[in-house]
């Protein structure tokens, strides 16, 4: 392992069990969201708070694993409207799992303000050495059973519109294929990390991260924190 892969900076998140399924509204206003920590998501080549407050939370049971996501914005909007476009051009927000903590495969889970999804299995020959490296994105994989919600506080698709957007995943553990354990065991620890991108208007991008990257690039493995289940 490089100095990068080991590095003490990596963030851990305990991730809590809880008793039922949670309902998605879009709204993060199922009562159980409340046994979640928050965490925040700072610029991600910098680290320092971004121009927005985006805030991430995580819950498991037996069949899922719960993502939620709330962004401040004042410009929610969107034109990608197809499975696996690339929404990550405009807005969404984006989570990366790698419950088999190898270094070269992961999954790669995004949701545009539209509630349009992008879903692939990620091959990355890139290493905290050579990071410049290519990676290829297996789009064919879905992720069977994966519901996903959004609501938008206030207009979408008009600058100046809006409060900011919020987005729940649910994600079946049983489609993360390399997981030690499915249902996940306490204790069991997966390398993740959390993004979002905001576009202050076309051709325009801002990048955060939970772990952060140094650099306007997400596909870093080796940058993934670490989701530990209670």
């Amino acid at each position: 392992m490089t100095s990068a892969e080991t590095a003490s900076d990596l963030p851990e998140y305990v991730c809590k069990k809880v008793p039922r399924k949670i309902e998605l509204t879009g709204r993060l206003d199922d009562q159980l969201w409340h046994e979640a920590a928050v965490i925040l998501l700072n610029d991600a080549i910098s680290g320092k708070p971004g121009r927005f407050s985006t805030e991430v939370r995580a819950l498991y049971d037996d069949d899922y694993l719960y993502v939620g996501f709330r962004c401040e914005d004042n410009y929610v909007w969107g034109t990608v409207t197809e499975r696996d476009g690339p929404i990550w051009n405009e807005e969404c927000v984006e989570v990366f799992l790698n419950p088999a903590d190898v270094a070269h495969q992961y999954y790669e889970i995004n949701v545009s303000p539209k509630n349009v999804i992008f879903d692939s299995v990620i091959l990355n020959r890139r290493s905290a050495d050579k990071p410049d490296e290519s990676f290829i994105g297996l789009t064919e994989w879905r992720v069977n059973g994966l519901e996903t919600a959004v609501h938008v506080d206030g207009k979408a698709d008009a600058a100046g519109m809006a409060r900011g957007w919020t987005a729940e995943y649910a994600i079946p553990h049983n489609e993360l294929i390399g997981a030690p354990n499915t249902p996940p065991k306490p204790g069991d620890l997966w390398r993740v990390n959390f993004y979002r991108i905001d576009s202050p208007k076309k051709d325009q991008r801002e990048h955060y991260a939970w772990s952060m990257t140094s650099k306007p690039a997400f596909h870093l493995p080796w940058r993934f924190g670490y989701l530990k289940f209670e």
